[in-house]
């Protein structure tokens, strides 16, 4: 039985929408093949997806980076060109086609509670970038008020996506016993750190 996530990510050849027709996973990215007709990009893009909406990527391995360095490097891993339109379509989910497709690609997958982290993610990448922002009121003032107000959500987000995370983890015995794994270095390391200073 093939892997779509694998067979998609490590496919060599430009014609990647032939292999989607073959599999029958055409449906899932037929939104894109509208909006980005050049095959390479289409290619591209659709890996994009799959290495940053699949519960099985390894590039979600976060390491302490947040989803916006993590997208930011999936999106060079694909060699999407560096064109402001298209950084901002794929990376920033501003093309309603690549917006479709990750929704088709969870519905895909089949992965409830991985498809409400990605949500909780993707919006809480939102509120943060709003409470960064200078958002004006019509006066021209800074909207402070909207701005604490974008912070909380974010805030509120992280927890959700926390405890999203937490029930995929623990639905997942691949991703179970990885995290348990990297607990366990974490705390043995934590300890041979406190004994180091210590002395």
């Amino acid at each position: 039985m093939i892997s779509p996530y694998h067979e998609i990510t490590t496919i060599d050849h430009d014609d990647l929408e032939d292999f989607l027709r073959k599999v029958h996973l055409i449906k899932i990215f037929e939104p894109l093949l509208e909006e980005f007709q050049d095959k390479s990009l289409f290619k591209s893009i659709v890996k994009f997806i799959a290495w940053g909406y699949s519960i099985n990527s390894d590039m979600l391995n976060t390491s302490g980076n947040t989803w916006g360095k993590v997208s930011e490097l999936i999106y060079d891993k694909c060699d999407l060109p560096q064109n402001s339109d298209i950084h901002d379509a794929v990376c920033k989910l501003k093309s309603a086609a690549v917006r479709d497709s990750v929704e088709r690609w969870l519905q895909f997958q089949n992965e409830e509670n991985f498809s409400n982290y990605v949500h909780y993610r993707d919006l809480r990448r939102e509120f943060l970038q709003l409470s960064l922002s200078d958002m004006k009121k019509a006066t021209g003032e800074i909207d402070i008020e909207a701005k604490m107000k974008a912070a909380i959500y974010a805030k509120d987000l992280l927890k959700m996506m926390e405890d999203a995370r937490d029930t995929f983890i623990q639905n997942n015995s691949k991703l179970k016993a990885s995290v348990e794994a990297v607990n366990r270095v974490n705390k043995e390391s934590a300890g041979r750190n406190a004994g180091s200073y210590a002395l």
